[in-house]
């Protein structure tokens, strides 16, 4: 009677490991149950086959007449095991895709105007991925015969992530497993890798096998990115059901987690730094975190982030600013007295700053932060004191001549 027990049990044991092992939750229980996750998935196949061989054991028994038919009913649990894996998974219905069809703006009327869609620039070719779409298929390849891409999307982090890839990574080699902690992993059956899909590297902190650089990604309303870019092409795949068309708030709030969900801007430098979103506003912030001067401001509705460094050793503050014979004019800075425009190009002002750019800083809107700060946890938040010292007064070109350079201010 011993034998059958052992058998059933041990069944049981593999397929409930093997059914709920990919379960987002585990994460809540930190790194040892991600790698329950990570296990559960990359022992997915011996798994299988263990339980298979004993289920196989327990037929012998029977069949060779050692044991009565009945004992056949404690296969029936690991049957139901079997079929809540492969047909009600945390990622069933979730797709990676493969070259979708893309079509131009006046071929897709029906997309309504405020559905939220991620922008990128391949090649001076604008795309749009409507987020309805990337819901259920949140992870998107497109090869070509320019550089191949491949799009993540975290839904329930709302975040985008677009790397070039080689031309030997193929969408039938990635798997959706699940979202730990509203992040999308990734596993790559062909090199037996994970991939985080929240911060673009595996669970060791490297770069994917065949990822490259990372493309800029915007995500705006459709109407707005239509607008920008009227000669962009957008995915068209089949309706599906629900309206996933809006930021999707985090999915996996767990006990043990930073209940602060507030909206941030995430600002890719050395040192990542959010600021809270309703901080951002047309007005400049003139920011210094640590070693960064950064410029931030929402302009029609898209942040954007500059260093604020110019040549001299220079480190001036922004301010807003018009200028009737220069109309693109948006800011003046306070120590050059130069008027810039929304695109942080030198307009007018002393002549050896012509031509002048600032560099532009990578940054994301509308991200959630407690679950940024869990992927990052060295990610600082900007406080009330270093918001209050970023706001400045209007800055007021002086009545010397045109062209005159003030003192450098100090850093």
């Amino acid at each position: 009677m011993l034998l059958p027990l052992i058998l059933i049990l041990l069944a049981l044991i593999v397929t409930s490991v093997l059914a709920y092992g990919t379960e987002p939750v585990w994460a809540s229980f930190g790194p040892h149950g991600l790698d329950l996750i990570l296990w559960s998935r990359r022992l997915e196949w011996p798994a299988i086959v263990t339980a298979l061989m004993l289920c196989a054991g327990l037929l012998f028994v029977v069949i060779s007449g050692k044991r009565r038919v009945w004992w056949l009913i404690g296969l029936l649990p690991v049957l139901v095991l079997f079929v809540h894996r492969f047909t009600a998974g945390p990622a069933q219905g979730l797709i990676c895709l493969a070259n979708p069809p893309f079509v131009s703006a006046d071929k897709l009327p029906s997309l309504p105007p405020d559905e939220l869609v991620v922008g990128i620039m391949l090649n001076g070719q604008p795309l749009a991925f409507p987020c309805g779409e990337l819901f259920h298929a949140p992870v998107v390849m497109r090869t070509g015969r320019e550089k191949p891409i491949v799009l993540f999307w975290s839904a329930f982090a709302n975040r985008a992530l677009v790397f070039t890839t080689d031309r030997d990574l193929r969408a039938e080699d990635l798997e959706i497993v699940c979202s730990p902690d509203n992040a999308l992993l990734v596993y790559n059956t062909r090199l037996g890798q994970f991939i985080n899909g929240l911060t673009g590297k595996t669970f060791n902190g490297e770069i994917p096998t065949g990822f490259h650089e990372s493309l800029s990604v915007t995500k705006s309303t459709w109407q707005s990115w239509k607008s920008a870019h009227p000669d962009t092409q957008v995915m068209a795949l089949p309706a599906v059901a629900g309206d996933f068309s809006k930021p999707q708030p985090p999915h996996h709030l767990l006990p043990n987690k930073d209940p602060d969900d507030r909206r941030i801007t995430f600002i890719a430098t050395t040192q990542p730094i959010a600021v809270p979103g309703d901080a951002v506003t047309d007005k400049p912030l003139n920011l210094t975190i640590g070693q960064n001067a950064i410029l931030l401001v929402r302009l029609a509705g898209t942040v954007q982030a500059f260093n604020r460094e110019l040549p001299g050793d220079l480190v001036p503050r922004f301010a807003p600013a018009t200028d009737p014979k220069h109309p693109a004019v948006a800011w003046i800075d306070s120590d050059t007295n130069s008027e810039w425009n929304s695109k942080g190009e030198w307009v007018t002002g002393p002549a050896d700053m012509h031509g002048t750019v600032l560099a532009s800083i990578p940054l994301e809107d509308d991200l959630y932060w407690n679950v940024m700060k869990f992927w990052y946890p060295d990610l600082h938040l900007a406080t009330d004191t270093e918001i209050a010292a970023a706001k400045v007064m209007p800055v007021h070109r002086p009545e010397a001549p045109g062209g005159t350079r003030r003192r450098p201010r100090a850093r």
